[in-house]
């Protein structure tokens, strides 16, 4: 059986949570997952399709999320691939935050356009920053606490594992 791989880029580990959530999920859906941090990805071969996740951060996907998907972007476009970002601006529920929590993920887009996009709202503890971090969340007063929604994550990877299997 091919593989799917669930990779992901984190600071504070929570999108690692929600990846391995990801990954269960595609499992229990019948597909054989491999759940890795980005950097330990080699390459695409083994793989028939790919998840992509990251934070979100300064309005943008984790730089190394995004070189991922660059550096890999051959193999990428020849197999389904979907992004699911977290972030913070997401608890607000509005169409202007999911636009720009979308937006950050444009730069990786435009390098391979994705089968589906997960958005969903993060985690926050500060004890896990660095205190400039801890500082600059203090300053502008982000929430605190842990908002993940692990209905919305599953109900978003039984839709993508649909996908991936009729394709």
């Amino acid at each position: 059986m091919s593989r799917v791989l669930v990779a992901y880029a984190t600071r504070c580990g929570s999108t690692r949570e929600v990846a391995e959530a990801v990954g269960r999920a595609l499992a229990e859906a019948g597909l054989a997952v491999e759940v890795r941090p980005v950097g330990e990805v080699q390459g695409i071969g083994p793989y028939r399709a790919v998840v992509v996740g990251s934070p979100i951060r300064g309005g943008r996907w984790l730089p190394e999320a995004t070189g991922f998907v660059r550096k890999h972007r051959e193999a990428l476009r020849r197999i389904p691939v979907a992004y699911f970002a977290l972030g913070l601006s997401l608890l607000e529920g509005t169409e202007a935050a999911e636009g720009k929590a979308a937006a950050a993920l444009e730069p990786a887009r435009k390098q391979v356009p994705p089968v589906e996009v997960g958005l969903f709202a993060g985690a926050l503890d500060p004890r896990k920053l660095s205190p400039f971090l801890q500082l600059l969340m203090r300053l502008i007063r982000a929430p605190v606490g842990d908002f993940r929604d692990w209905e919305a994550v599953r109900a978003w990877t039984e839709g993508l594992a649909a996908k991936l299997k009729e394709g």
